[in-house]
């Protein structure tokens, strides 16, 4: 590695320009990505630098799982009184009876046999309450069960509650919303009806094996207690989903907001649409903190927001998942011969606010039109306020694949990019300090490839292939005209 670190402050106005319109990047089918080491833990090192551009990354986030729970009552329908699409309220009221019985008499296992059960109670004028389950349990669905909420005009409710206790496990079968049913009249947005509501402060909590849908709210919210005059802030903490299908919630597939400790893993999450955010996973802590959370190995596609937007994120770790805008089959795999039927992304796919730090590692990024942005597959949202950053710590962008998409980079400082492979995308950094680019590979026949002003720091081993085809032979290594003094100079218009 060459260079040495500097920073600087530098004003300028000057537009972050767009990667280009819906024809910016031809499609590439079936695109595979150029070989290139995997990193893991090991390899995200701290960086080095002096004062303001040195910085580590948190290590790779995890979450403790709840105890096993193997003590089984299967839930007996006749002797609770409980039918197969029955009364609603008299449904959610036997099975909450049931599920505190079963755990006052020593089982910690509960399962809930074949059926579709309705459940749903208007508990005041703007909630509807469904199972709430009782802490160190097992709740388990068997395979042809579905646990439905039943239509109502409530602006929030959940279909099951963890409600602060801990040591829980919500395991199998289906989980289905009111939303094509729902009564959306009224001055509220309705945008509160959820799955699965892991909310207050719960601890250790397991969500894994399940199909979430049809909400008029989120698959999941997970929710700490904010802090107070009286009371420090109680994050929800060690909560765990994993092999979930989310899809066709209306405004997320998971909300994290005061989560610490959240791993998210092996899920499909898709066809989230129809009220702001819209994102796939949102980390939003709304007054709360959000710190080591772990988004790994997920399918991503036709999510109107965007994939993954974290704007109070601390040390996220965003590895080795796919997100494509549409085109995706049942697995969630790109299938060119598919129709798109995402008439529209807003944002992301993935999305990183300013003061946030993320370590977003080996993942593959497809996009087919863009976003109101423009062509970004990754995004950093900023204040306008220059190469300034109050957070220690920041963003290590390494590994990924991006097909027909670019990396945005503005108004920043600490960031990373290492090792990147952009397919007809761009990489655009305008005001930033102590960067460090390298060994990242660009293909792209267009004009426009890499974009930099008033950029600090160092680069080494960049690659460029404008040729159609993109042959071996005609790559060759881009040197950028990186600031090697303070204040630094501009770059030159050559790359912008």
């Amino acid at each position: 590695m060459r260079g040495r670190w500097l920073w600087a402050l530098l004003l300028c106005g000057c537009d972050c320009g767009s990667s280009g319109g819906p024809d910016a990047g031809r499609p590439i089918d079936g695109a595979t990505p150029v070989d290139a080491p995997r990193r893991d833990a090991s390899t995200v090192t701290p960086i080095p630098g002096e004062g303001e551009c040195a910085w580590e990354p948190g290590e790779p986030p995890s979450a403790d799982l709840p105890p096993e729970h193997t003590n089984t009552y299967e839930l007996e329908l006749d002797r609770w009184g409980i039918a197969h699409e029955g009364d609603p309220v008299e449904t959610r009221q036997r099975m909450n009876e049931a599920i505190v019985w079963a755990r006052d008499n020593g089982f910690d296992r509960v399962v809930v046999p074949a059926g579709t059960y309705v459940v749903g109670e208007d508990t005041s004028d703007i909630y509807t309450a469904g199972v709430e389950l009782v802490g160190d349990l097992t709740f388990e669905l068997a395979p042809g069960a579905v646990l439905q909420m039943a239509p109502n005009d409530r602006h929030n409710y959940c279909l099951v509650s963890v409600q602060g206790n801990d040591d829980i496990t919500i395991r199998g079968g289906v989980l289905r919303g009111d939303r094509a049913d729902h009564d959306y009249v009224g001055g509220t947005a309705h945008d509160e009806g959820h799955g699965i509501c892991v909310w207050t402060s719960a601890q250790r909590v397991l969500i894994e094996d399940i199909e979430i849908h049809e909400m008029t709210g989120d698959g999941v919210l997970i929710v700490g207690a904010r802090a107070t005059d009286e009371a420090p802030e109680v994050p929800s903490e060690h909560v765990t989903i994993r092999r979930a299908n989310l899809h066709h919630n209306r405004r997320q597939g998971v909300s994290i907001v005061g989560g610490h400790h959240v791993v998210i893993e092996d899920s499909h999450i898709h066809h989230i649409e129809g009220t702001a955010p819209q994102f796939g996973v949102d980390i939003e802590g709304a007054g709360r903190t959000d710190r080591d959370i772990a988004i790994r190995r997920n399918r991503f596609h036709d999510n109107a927001g965007g994939d993954i937007v974290t704007s109070t994120g601390r040390n996220v770790w965003i590895e080795e998942n796919t997100m494509v805008q549409c085109q995706a089959d049942a697995d969630g795999r790109y299938d060119p011969s598919l129709p798109c039927e995402l008439e529209r992304q807003v944002d992301g796919p993935i999305v990183l606010w300013k003061e946030t730090d993320n370590v977003v590692l080996d993942n593959e990024v497809r996009m087919m039109m863009p976003t109101v942005n423009g062509r970004w597959g990754l995004i950093g949202y900023t204040r306008r306020d220059g190469p300034v950053r109050e957070n220690p710590v920041g963003n290590f962008i390494a590994g990924n694949t991006f097909i027909d998409a670019g990396i945005h980079m503005a108004h920043n400082m600490r960031t990373v990019l290492s090792n990147n492979t952009l397919y007809e995308g761009v990489i655009l950094g305008y005001l930033l300090a102590c960067t460090r680019l390298e060994d990242n590979r660009i293909f792209r026949t267009q004009r426009e490839h890499y974009k930099l002003r008033n950029v600090a720091g160092i680069a080494s081993g960049n690659l460029l292939n404008r040729t159609e085809g993109f042959p071996e032979e005609d790559t060759v290594e881009v040197h950028f005209p990186m600031a090697d003094d303070a204040p630094y100079r501009n770059s030159s218009p050559v790359f912008w």
